[in-house]
């Protein structure tokens, strides 16, 4: 299988990956929400991060995130709509 990023590339993007995946763990045990809040940051941060990177090789890639986030979103909500109107036995 041909490899998606070179080498330094895929170095960075695995340790954001590790970074946002720990900083997940933390917020999981968070004690308040000052910790939680911090800790979701950290990962929205680190996220953030990774697309930029990919972004720099793959121009586009954090348009076509942000598309897939706002259907995401939307079928979250046809959902939650169809969930509300139906009927309750």
């Amino acid at each position: 299988m041909a490899k998606l990023f070179d080498d330094e590339l895929n170095e960075a993007i695995q340790q954001l990956f590790n970074e946002t995946t720990e900083a997940i763990e933390l917020a999981k045990v968070s004690p308040d929400l000052d910790d939680l809040s911090a800790t979701i940051a950290v990962s929205l941060l680190k996220i953030g991060m990774g697309i930029g990177l990919i972004e720099q090789k793959h121009p586009g890639f954090a348009k076509e995130v942000e598309a897939k986030r706002q259907r995401v979103i939307a079928a979250l909500q046809k959902e939650q709509q169809a969930q509300q109107q139906a009927p309750k036995h």
